[in-house]
């Protein structure tokens, strides 16, 4: 698996590949994620849906808790 941005475009992984990106979760997840908005979905042929792979890292970020410096 390719893990830098291509030269022609976003880097785009399978539902499956982005769930174990995102820390574990399942595919379905990942598809409700695109449809709430938080990822964008490439449909690739007749039923192959793909997320890019950076957009997947973005939604990881540290938890900040109140009063934390």
């Amino acid at each position: 698996m390719n893990t830098g941005e291509s030269s022609t475009g976003p880097v785009l992984i399978g539902l499956r590949d982005a769930g174990v990106l995102a820390g574990g979760v399942h595919p379905t997840t990942v598809r409700r994620w695109t449809k709430a908005g938080l990822l964008q979905a490439f449909q690739v042929g007749p039923r192959l849906i793909k997320v890019d792979r950076a957009e997947v890292l973005a939604l990881k970020r540290p938890l900040v808790e109140d009063g934390a410096k």
